[in-house]
């Protein structure tokens, strides 16, 4: 007979609540709130691998058979009907709101997620979890979920095979099984800390542990309530989410103390002591009982909230959390809870059923249609994106021809590196110079024995890393270099390839002494937003990216930057000073209809040209007493032939610092 035990909703309720506040990201003196929230995950993973368990196992033992029809319906219902709705909910939102590439990955997510491998699919369009940009995707929590139901599908199958061959040997299979996957998980994380993160296979350790408790439930009957043992289990899973942070190596080793803690929970705590009557009390149990479904809203809620706020500050936070709630409670209401005992098995298995047809129809449209471009059009027009798509193409193709003898200038960087070399390039007199103009993204570099290797972090990076280690390692062509040109995110303060200012000290011991120059960024949001995005919601023109652009500060005090090079002698280009002296007002904002980023930091190439040119029109003198106007030419074509949104009134009289 099966009994209900409120304290495992207790349980629930705490990891549920410790998963949004997670993902809300409160701060505090500067400070964001329970970082180990994520924990809440793994605590849902082990209450469902000792439910599940308990329920087959119980089965088993009794009928020796498994009515996997049954079973697999009985998870249908539990987890199809409330799904759905949110699918359908966020579905206007998605269109009105998701760029196409956004919708477009939207509806993989949902398609993945109907075939219960969303955890996969954000393994391979390299999600990261926790990222500023992940808090965006509307379905990212539903991997955890797909982890979930493979567990459905393929425990009970290793379960009849164990019964049916092994005999009694289920614990030893378990114990092998559920170490074998910790051991991977231990070893992944490592080298790869995403598989670790997404995989079935180094997560089911969690789910088995509560398996084997389940086990010893049914075999031996529930242990003895032990009112320090639940104290503690408790205090390993509180303790947890309070003291891991972002920055702890999970799954791993530390993963053991809340799976540890959440079993202990499950097996000592009731309504006998107090733990167990605290976790059972009333407001506890009833979060508990609604906690799937405020899972599931929570993260789409968060997700179009940060997409539409500017500013998603606590406030907000506040308030997509009670809509969160108040969407949950009607959701499980409404949804989840009349359509999961329903008696009306036929009526619930169409209605089902026309709802994984209507899904998958409008998945496969969005996907088809490529996330529906059309509607870009009011506020980036078709021509204005089939130009820049042509610029931006011409990158790979820019070292085409390299000439031997000529002096050559370098132009490295990130992947700010693509769209800063296409608009350079115009304005450096090539008949003159030898422009090779390199990227490293996602190029693990290292110098060593005098070489410098860069293999890819994948092979899509390929095109990018290859010739970057070809042409770098050139000495012909280093012995030739009058100029280095960087162009990198935040230079002094972007820690991801760090490398940059060795690999130039580097590259200008091997040249003919070479100027270096490094290149200042131009207006730019948070991460949480993009300017082409902030565009199509609000149907503006891209002055609205300008106002609400958040970096570089003015006169910002290089020197004090965690990256400047203090050793390298180098001339900075603070372009937004040269160009209107960080008043937005003369800031230009656009160029032939393309704004000037489109995501929240890379210029545009077309942008890029024009504001270049710009500044080598106006401040020649400037440029020329610096050095630069040694290796670029400025235009001779009138302001006229230049089209831009928003012209410069006036000019700054500032020059590039040292």
């Amino acid at each position: 007979m099966k009994v209900y035990r409120p304290e495992i909703d207790g349980l629930r309720a705490i990891s549920v609540i410790a998963v949004i506040l997670y993902h809300a990201e409160f701060t505090v003196a500067g400070h964001t709130l329970l970082q180990g929230g994520y924990i809440g995950v793994d605590v849902f993973f082990v209450i469902s691998g000792f439910l599940i368990s308990r329920i087959l196992l119980t089965e088993i033992e009794a009928t020796g058979r498994i009515d996997f029809l049954k079973f697999y319906a009985r998870r249908a219902r539990r987890i199809l009907p409330a799904l759905f709705a949110v699918i359908f909910a966020t579905m206007p939102f998605a269109y009105y709101f998701l760029l196409p590439l956004e919708l477009t990955d939207y509806a993989n997510s949902i398609g993945s997620s109907l075939l219960f491998g969303s955890n996969i699919y954000f393994y391979f369009t390299a999600a990261q979890y926790g990222e500023p940009n992940t808090l965006l995707k509307p379905f990212l929590h539903t991997w955890s979920l797909s982890v979930e139901e493979q567990f459905y599908i393929g425990f009970p199958v290793l379960l009849l095979i164990v019964r049916r061959y092994l005999k009694s040997r289920f614990l030893p299979c378990v114990l092998v099984a559920a170490a074998l996957s910790f051991v991977f998980c231990f070893v992944t994380v490592r080298h790869d800390p995403q598989q670790a993160f997404y995989s079935p296979l180094t997560r089911a350790w969690e789910l088995l542990a509560g398996t084997l408790l389940a086990y010893y439930e049914v075999r031996r009957g529930r242990p003895r309530p032990q009112p320090l043992l639940a104290a503690a289990g408790l205090i390993l899973v509180v303790g947890s989410l309070i003291l891991f942070e972002k920055g702890t190596v999970h799954p791993g080793r530390v993963t053991v103390i809340p799976v540890l803690g959440t079993c202990l929970v499950l097996a000592f705590a009731s309504r006998e002591n107090a733990i167990g009557r605290l976790l059972a009390s009333r407001p506890a149990a009833l979060t508990g009982l609604v906690s799937y479904s405020l899972y599931l809203w929570h993260y789409p809620v968060f997700a179009f909230w940060r997409l539409t706020s500017l500013d998603f500050g606590n406030s907000d936070k506040f308030l997509a959390i009670t809509v969160t709630v108040l969407v949950s409670v009607v959701s499980f209401v409404v949804v989840e809870k009349p359509l999961r005992h329903s008696r009306r098995s036929r009526a619930l298995w169409v209605t089902l059923s026309s709802s994984v047809a209507t899904i998958a129809a409008a998945v496969l449209s969005a996907i088809m249609m490529a996330g529906f471009p059309h509607r870009l059009d009011d506020v980036y027009s078709p021509l204005a994106q089939a130009n820049e798509a042509r610029l931006e193409s011409t990158f790979l193709s820019l070292n085409d021809n390299i000439q031997a003898e000529k002096p050559v200038i370098f132009i490295i960087g990130d992947s700010h590196a693509r769209n800063w070399s296409i608009a350079l390039k115009n304005y450096i007199d090539t008949d003159r110079y030898q422009v090779v103009a390199l990227s490293y993204l996602n190029c693990m570099v290292e110098i060593k024995n005098d070489n410098v290797k860069a293999p890819s972090r994948a092979s899509i990076y390929d095109k990018y890393c290859i010739p970057f280690e070809q042409f770098i390692n050139d000495k012909s062509l280093l012995s030739r270099t009058k100029a280095i040109f960087l162009t990198s995110l935040r230079p002094f303060e972007y820690t991801a390839n760090a490398f940059r200012f060795e690999l130039i000290s580097w590259m200008k011991s091997h040249s003919d002494n070479a100027r270096v120059f490094v290149f200042g960024n131009y207006f730019q949001l948070d991460e949480s937003h993009s300017c082409l995005g902030l565009m199509f919601q609000r149907k503006s023109d891209a002055s609205i990216c300008l106002r609400e652009a958040s970096y570089p500060p003015a006169n910002q005090p290089l020197a004090q930057l965690p990256l400047f090079p203090s050793d390298l002698a180098f001339t900075y280009v603070d372009i937004v000073k040269l160009h209107c002296d960080y008043d937005k007002e003369k800031c230009l904002t656009s160029s032939k209809g393309v704004p000037f980023i489109t995501d929240w930091n890379h210029m545009t190439a077309e942008f890029l040209t024009t504001l270049i040119g710009d500044i080598l029109e106006k401040r020649t003198a400037d440029l020329r007493s610096d050095g630069l106007l040694d290796f670029l030419v400025p235009p001779h074509a009138s302001q006229a032939e230049r089209t831009a949104s928003s012209q410069p009134n006036a000019t700054s009289s500032a020059s590039p610092s040292n």
